[in-house]
């Protein structure tokens, strides 16, 4: 029986990996080939090692990654993964190239010099909609809600969702400072309405992997309803770690003046 570190399988061959910081999840797809795609590889150091240990363990090797967006915890990469693409939206590229020391900044002191040198490091823009790769369909759905050119990554074969920072069950909506009134976030939300709609299981970037990925969608834009119509919400996502905060940032972000 092989003995994995980190991985679960939570559709055939989509695997999931949970951190134990923020609950930030790293997904891996597997080929049928003998080669895997790994997202959003995360975050401390033995996670990070831990991946290609796992992978080695299927019997398969890392042949491409994917960040979902340019957030710190979203660029990593660990050496044993290999040098192989790297892929992001175009947007997302652009800020690792002209941007990288602040995309990194918060790595610094955090994670081994090593491991900080390799984040955001020799990113690929995606050309079109559809990863060029060898294993299972992948579909881009680019929007602006929570970093500018976010990428969601549709796997309509096994009607899986991994929507990077959006949809968690765990974190509240979470916009990007460049949007002071919610609408931009509200637009991005409504962009994955749609893939929600015929997903099966969801992989939010941090929380829990879900089954019901209509339900977190509809959470959400409850949600935002309840701040901007009625200025408060009882959201219990409220409670969480950091969550307080978050939630008074977008009250203002409403209009709600204390």
């Amino acid at each position: 029986m092989v003995q994995l570190a980190r991985l679960v399988e939570v559709a055939p061959q989509v695997w999931v990996a949970t951190s134990r910081r923020y609950a930030t999840t790293s997904t891996v797809v597997l080929d049928g080939a003998g080669g895997a795609l790994v997202i959003d590889p995360a975050w401390d150091a033995d996670e990070l090692a831990a991946i290609p240990a796992d992978l080695a363990a299927l019997g398969v090797r890392c042949v491409a990654g994917f960040s979902t967006h340019r957030h710190h915890d979203h660029v990593l990469w660990h050496p044993d993964l290999g040098e192989v693409p790297r892929w992001a939206s175009a947007g997302t590229v652009e800020a690792a190239r002209t941007d990288r020391d602040a995309v990194v900044a918060p790595l610094q002191g955090d994670l081994p010099d090593e491991l900080v040198a390799l984040a955001a490091r020799d990113m690929r823009p995606v050309e079109g909609e559809v990863l060029a790769w060898s294993g299972p369909t992948v579909v881009l759905h680019v929007h602006d809600a929570h970093a500018p050119a976010h990428a969601a990554l549709e796997l309509p074969e096994h009607g899986v969702l991994v929507a990077g920072d959006m949809l968690s069950d765990v974190e509240l909506p979470m916009p990007d400072e460049a949007d002071p009134d919610l609408s931009r976030y509200r637009n991005g939300l409504e962009s994955l309405a749609e893939v929600v709609g015929r997903a099966r299981i969801l992989v939010p970037g941090h929380g829990s992997v879900g089954d019901r990925p209509d339900e977190r969608l509809g959470a959400d834009r409850r949600y935002l309803e309840e701040i901007l119509e009625r200025g408060e919400s009882d959201d219990p996502r409220i409670g969480g770690a950091g969550m307080a905060q978050l939630h008074a940032a977008n009250l203002r972000r409403a209009g709600v003046t204390a």
